[in-house]
């Protein structure tokens, strides 16, 4: 476990890849479920070796997924936490709090790609709500069109870390906040000095593949965030 900044390995398909998180000493492994846009993207029952007897905190990313069946992932998979990629209506994390109140629940947050405009009341607004409902996290990731798709998350694209760094410093201390978008060995280092984050989500900047991550980038991953958590002052 990382003793600064957090990391979460996300996209994850196979125990070799979570096993492979643990040993580098990863926080957390996500596994994208029943998601349409995500080429990681497993059913449930697929998903189901990860969770029994994971060797980290195992999170489900889910998508706009019918609340019967989100309902029915929480039973099954009883994962450390169910993170929405989605807009979800808050109410849905209240009920779900009330039914599964041992599953902790994280809110993406999506923004445009670095360099496009951004009206920062609707993100500090969805942040409100969120908290209000609950959410014991909040994650800041990138939204666009990746191979004309739109895609939430998994972009490989940085958002604008000013203006993350600002709604963040507003709410620093209330909940934990990771950032996510187009993360790397080569950049993590500058993305906790530019936002001082709790924590870092990577997908693609850690892979060989969609799906296969590997070995050699965990690593360097690892090193730099252990290097600029050294570092790290607020």
């Amino acid at each position: 476990m990382t003793a600064g900044c957090k990391v979460k390995l996300c996209g994850t398909t196979s125990r070799l890849d979570a096993d492979m998180a643990a040993r580098a000493g990863a926080d957390w492994f996500g596994v994208v479920v029943e998601t349409d846009f995500s080429p990681r993207s497993l059913t449930i029952e697929e998903a189901g070796p990860l969770f029994a007897d994971p060797p980290l905190p195992a999170v489900t990313l889910v998508f706009e997924m019918p609340e019967s069946r989100l309902m029915q992932l929480a039973e099954t998979l009883r994962p450390h936490a169910i993170q929405f990629l989605s807009q979800e209506d808050p109410a849905l994390l209240l009920r779900l709090k009330a039914e599964f109140p041992e599953i902790q629940l994280w809110q993406s947050l999506h923004l445009p790609p670095a360099g496009a405009a951004v009206e920062l009341e609707p993100v500090r607004k969805a942040v409100r709500d969120y908290l209000a409902a609950g959410a014991d996290l909040l994650l800041f990731d990138t939204a666009a069109v990746v191979g004309g798709t739109k895609k939430f998350g998994g972009t490989g694209i940085t958002a604008d870390w000013g203006v993350i760094r600002t709604v963040l410093d507003e709410i620093r201390g209330t909940v934990p906040v990771l950032l996510a978008g187009g993360i790397g060995p080569e950049n993590a280092a500058a993305a906790i000095e530019a936002v001082r984050p709790d924590g870092l989500d990577l997908c693609s900047g850690v892979e060989a593949a969609p799906g296969k991550r590997d070995p050699a980038k965990v690593r360097a991953l690892m090193e730099a965030v252990r290097g600029a958590g050294n570092g790290r002052t607020e």
